[in-house]
């Protein structure tokens, strides 16, 4: 069964808290408090069922009703808010409308057909922003990556490297908990869309994060603009491209913090890219770890959370070897894998998908591979 929108319902007067539970707990499930400061906490504890819509008196003791809607947006956007009131005045209409950004204004005494409406509403209003929502991080998440593995199989040297780094920021928030994650997982993968534009002998300083000569050094430098340009061009990706914006070079010296406007994304995706270039040239793990930890730039329990992250895979010579046909989706290459022909089909650090497995399969039937097949085995 679908659980019942959460409420919660925020007044200094308990008589008023109960009228408001007896009226709406037959369709909701009400949550009641008299604290400002508790409701806040309620808020941000949202839980598998968060709070989708905030009823808050204007006059409180500690806190006006405008003050709480204005960090309840701040808090959860998502959850619509409305300002109960037995003030009617004008100005405090217009703090709650353009502080709060409030979706209704009621005065009391509200009527219970009048409050059942307007509930109805608002709950409404919650589920098509949620939906919205929803849909665009599951359409552009699918764009996205059908974008890189095509490019991926053209150019796999270049985007295996994406790829890596999207399933690394994953891991990572979700050690964290950070909210809305998909904003940082695509801007790993697109920040990386600008390496179409490298000659080959730049491609390897690209890997490493140690460029050959000044100019490819340049080069390097300028990725983050170029993916900039190309995300200018699809709508409502203003955060992901933030995030891409402020990342700065894997090798600069001397070694720097991003700029105090760097958005909380761009920080977590900086360290798994200084992370990713030091463990790709060679680096265990946890000497990677300890040496980003040495730069005294990134926030600790992020770096601790990155230690786990890395942590849960195999020591590099834990791999297995495996016969085409024994391939399955999700597995990830240990080695680069090439035609007969020498042309590099796959390359190391890329996951298996259904599109992949058909590439490989294709080439083993015709022209034939060179080598072995090499895959990471994970920790269950």
């Amino acid at each position: 069964m679908t659980p019942k929108s959460r409420v919660l319902c925020l007044d200094d007067e308990p008589y008023v808290l109960d009228g408001l539970r007896r009226h709406l707990r037959a369709h909701y499930d009400v949550v009641t408090t008299t604290q400002p400061q508790e409701a806040l906490e309620l808020l941000a504890d949202g839980g598998d069922n968060p709070i989708a819509v905030v009823v808050s008196d204007m006059r409180m003791p500690q806190m006006t009703g405008v003050e709480v809607l204005e960090r309840a947006r701040q808090l959860t956007p998502e959850t619509t808010r409305i300002l109960l009131t037995g003030d009617a005045d004008l100005h405090s209409a217009v703090a709650a409308i353009n502080q709060g950004n409030v979706f209704r204004f009621m005065l009391k005494p509200c009527p219970p057909e009048d409050l059942r409406t307007t509930m109805a509403a608002a709950s409404e209003q919650n589920r098509l922003v949620r939906a919205e929502r929803e849909l665009l991080e599951a359409t552009l998440k699918g764009c996205v990556d059908a974008l890189m593995e095509t490019l991926g199989m053209a150019q796999p040297a270049l985007f295996s490297r994406a790829g890596r780094l999207r399933r690394l920021v994953e891991r990572v928030c979700q050690k964290l908990g950070v909210e809305h994650a998909w904003q940082i997982e695509m801007a790993a993968q697109m920040g990386e869309i600008g390496a179409i534009t490298l000659p080959p002998e730049a491609i390897a300083g690209l890997e490493g994060g140690t460029p050959g000569s000044p100019a490819q050094a340049e080069m390097l430098a300028s990725l983050p603009k170029v993916a900039d340009g190309v995300l200018a061009r699809i709508p409502r990706l203003e955060a992901v491209r933030e995030i891409v914006r402020h990342q700065l070079p894997t090798d600069r010296n001397p070694i720097v913090a991003l700029h105090q406007d760097a958005p909380d994304g761009a920080r977590l995706l900086q360290a798994v890219r200084e992370y990713d270039a030091l463990v790709w040239r060679g680096m265990p793990p946890d000497l990677a770890v300890a040496t980003l930890s040495s730069r005294k730039i990134h926030d600790r329990d992020l770096l601790l959370a990155l230690a786990e992250a890395g942590g849960l895979r195999v020591p590099s010579e834990a791999v297995r070897e495996v016969e085409v046909d024994d391939l399955k989706i999700g597995d990830e290459l240990a080695n680069d894998v090439y035609s007969a022909k020498g042309m590099m089909l796959v390359s190391r650090g890329q996951v298996i998908t259904e599109r992949l497995l058909i590439r490989l399969r294709n080439y083993e039937t015709t022209t034939g591979l060179q080598g072995r097949i090499l895959i990471v085995d994970l920790l269950g």
